[in-house]
């Protein structure tokens, strides 16, 4: 049994130290058969490579020390649910050998369609004729975000655009600590006036693009944040990427000259717009600081879930960490290829069971799985549900 030398002349040794894994040769009955030998034991890798159900049996070791193993194969350990686990080295004298394999978790019989993977093989097993299973990777599959924003430059809103240029920073700073691939557009004059000159580190030297920002030179007015949008669509577009999910921010204390319908029949004449989002700093009432409120801006919003503030008397760094904060919850989201069947679906992160509402939801209106707790970037997210 291996090349450790304590095969031979192993007096006393049990063969069976490790008790036989239940199901493998110690007949608890619990639904997993041992498959035949494949190959000889070898001493001191951890594993139980002639898969009897012991790990390094009748090899020699040193006494007092310890190794982690696997009562099951190199295939099969850190699969699934298998764990490693420790077995230290008993005995007395010449005989030392290694005793049971404590503390791992190993293989058990598959529940398929369950998004868990139970026999360690690497895959969960769909149920046969009817499960779907899909699996994302956190922070490789989330969809890149596109972020276009229309500062109003009419003479009233001086205050509004310092704001936006002293905040512009730390919102896309937030984004990107969170793995989030992003792109932010500024549709507005750089300079002038009442240009909006967004400094450093998003923007390069003296207003100018960025890796991740461009800014469209056009001037907006009271009422054509919509209507400018549109006619520089083409502008915006070269810096946008295929399937990004799509944000725009308007901050305006006017009234937009063309409709919401007019704005959302237009993007959703195009591709990559399905599911866009708008956001509104705008006047929500007419009064105050306000020219007129932004219905047209807030229609966009509730059609599109987008988020609304008053913008008299909008607390503006909390206003941009809720900007923040919703772009980056947006981006998780993993669209299916099928249409699950009400409460069939499961979600796993890295092969543990989350749960609904608390980790995450299904949108059945887009058909997508929205992560409500972020795992680790590099996690496994698997889908299962029936079509």
């Amino acid at each position: 049994m291996g090349s450790g030398g304590g095969g031979g002349g192993g007096g006393g040794a049990d063969s069976g130290t490790n008790g036989g894994w239940d199901g493998w040769g110690g007949g608890s009955g619990d639904g997993i058969t041992a498959p035949a030998p494949t190959s000889p034991e070898l001493c001191n890798n951890g594993l139980d490579d002639d898969q009897d159900g012991d790990v390094d049996e009748q090899c020699a070791c040193k006494a007092g020390a310890t190794q982690a193993c696997f009562p099951g194969t190199s295939a099969q350990k850190g699969k699934g649910i298998c764990k490693p686990g420790t077995q230290s080295c008993t005995g007395t004298g010449e005989f030392q050998f290694w005793g049971a394999c404590t503390g791992a978790v190993k293989p058990k019989p598959e529940i398929c369609g369950d998004g868990i993977d139970q026999d360690c093989d690497g895959k969960d097993d769909p149920c046969p004729g009817k499960g779907t299973c899909e699996t994302f990777t956190f922070g490789v599959h989330s969809r890149p975000v596109d972020i276009i924003w229309a500062i109003d430059q009419s003479g009233s809103m001086g205050g509004e655009i310092a704001m936006v240029r002293q905040n512009m920073n730390a919102f896309a700073s937030f984004i990107s600590t969170q793995k989030v691939d992003y792109h932010v557009i500024l549709v507005a004059l750089r300079t002038g006036g009442m240009g909006v000159c967004i400094p450093q580190p998003l923007a390069g030297a003296s207003c100018a693009d960025g890796p991740r920002f461009k800014q469209i030179d056009a001037y907006v007015g009271s009422h054509t944040a919509l209507s400018q949008t549109m006619a520089q669509i083409s502008k915006i577009e070269s810096f946008t990427r295929p399937g990004s999910l799509r944000h725009f921010v308007a901050v305006t204390d006017d009234e937009s000259n063309i409709s919401s319908t007019q704005f959302d029949t237009f993007l959703k004449a195009r591709p990559d717009y399905k599911d866009y989002i708008y956001h509104s700093i705008v006047g929500l009432v007419d009064k105050g600081c306000v020219a007129n409120d932004g219905q047209q801006y807030i229609a966009l919003s509730n059609k599109t879930k987008g988020l609304k503030f008053h913008i008299c008397n909008a607390n503006w760094q909390q206003l941009f960490n809720q900007l923040a904060q919703s772009v980056v919850t947006a981006t998780t989201m993993f669209k299916l290829s099928k249409t699950p069947k009400p409460g069939t679906v499961k979600v796993s992160f890295d092969g543990h069971p989350m749960q609904e509402g608390v980790h995450y939801k299904y949108d059945t209106t887009v058909n997508q799985i929205v992560i409500l707790k972020q795992p680790k970037s590099g996690s496994k997210i698997k889908v299962c549900y029936e079509a």
